[in-house]
């Protein structure tokens, strides 16, 4: 029975190391809330702000839920109460089951969230994108900061912004903008190190709050948009979004619903242990 309950410590400890990393995923996206703008992008109608904040404060409430299962874990190991092992177990069920229909709901959601985004995108690109005050303004800045951040420009390619609401406007306003100052290769790119934790602690705590994506600098705005393929060569980027947004999403989904795989399997390991440890101490009391 001695292994038993340090088999029960090590499941449990292990199911803290997992709750404790769900905790430092929300207050990582509150702390960085940036992932919001590309959400922002997948789901209209929302503001970016909405969408982290939902996910983020989900992730909190999953980690203490967690931890609170851990450590009824360790005392149902010490205290050696059959009661006490029951009701873990049952805790641990609870919580498996919900593990497993979130990693599932969540693959659903992202698979449905892909599925018609190309299309969705190009229409809101071509009616909402800088079109004017009243128009999509978050839209217009997701989209400028997936160009900042995955250097990229439109949906396909610079191209797409041809004949755009933007583009008419530009038009009017007597501007020859052939793509958004976002497309061209910027001067104040993103920081190899701008997610480190020390980077973002010190952006909290200094309340650096600057969105550089919103005042791009290009290095050379007058070749970045000449519209001769060989002028701008250089000077803009020239790949779609669409792929990196995919990808950042896939990637993003697959790191939530591996975690929770991997919580439900500890877990799974723990109930075992829980059945094991509650037999044997039924087989003592029989005799």
């Amino acid at each position: 029975m001695k292994y038993l309950k340090v088999a029960l410590f090590m499941f449990n400890l292990l199911i803290w190391l997992a709750g404790c990393t769900v905790l430092v995923m929300g207050a990582w996206l509150l702390l960085e809330p940036s992932k919001g703008h590309l959400l922002n992008l997948f789901v209209p109608n929302v503001t970016p702000q909405e969408t982290i904040h939902l996910i983020a404060y989900s992730l909190l409430g999953l980690g203490i839920t967690v931890l609170t299962v851990g450590f009824c874990g360790c005392r149902a190991a010490f205290h050696e109460n059959q009661c006490v092992l029951a009701i873990y177990m049952s805790m641990l069920i609870a919580l498996i089951v919900t593990e497993l229909v979130t990693a599932a709901a969540g693959g659903l959601v992202t698979y449905r969230v892909l599925s018609g985004l190309e299309a969705r995108l190009k229409e809101r690109l071509g009616d909402h994108y800088g079109h004017d005050p009243t128009s999509d303004i978050p839209f217009s800045r997701s989209l400028d900061f997936a160009q900042y951040k995955f250097n990229c420009c439109g949906i396909h390619g610079d191209e797409d912004y041809n004949n755009t609401a933007w583009w008419r406007d530009g038009r009017i306003s007597g501007s020859r903008r052939q793509v958004p100052l976002t497309c061209c290769v910027l001067k104040n790119i993103e920081a190899e190190n701008a997610g480190s934790p020390i980077s973002v602690v010190s952006r909290v705590f200094h309340r650096n709050d600057e969105e550089p994506w919103l005042r791009p600098q290009p290095k050379d705005e007058a070749s970045c948009q000449i519209e001769d393929v060989e002028g701008h060569e250089g000077y803009r980027h020239k790949e779609g979004c669409l792929d990196k947004l995919t990808s950042w999403l896939q990637t993003e989904s697959f790191t939530l619903v591996f975690l929770g795989m991997a919580m439900a399997g500890i877990q799974t390991f723990g109930i075992i242990t829980s059945a094991f440890l509650c037999r044997t101490l039924r087989d003592i009391e029989t005799d």
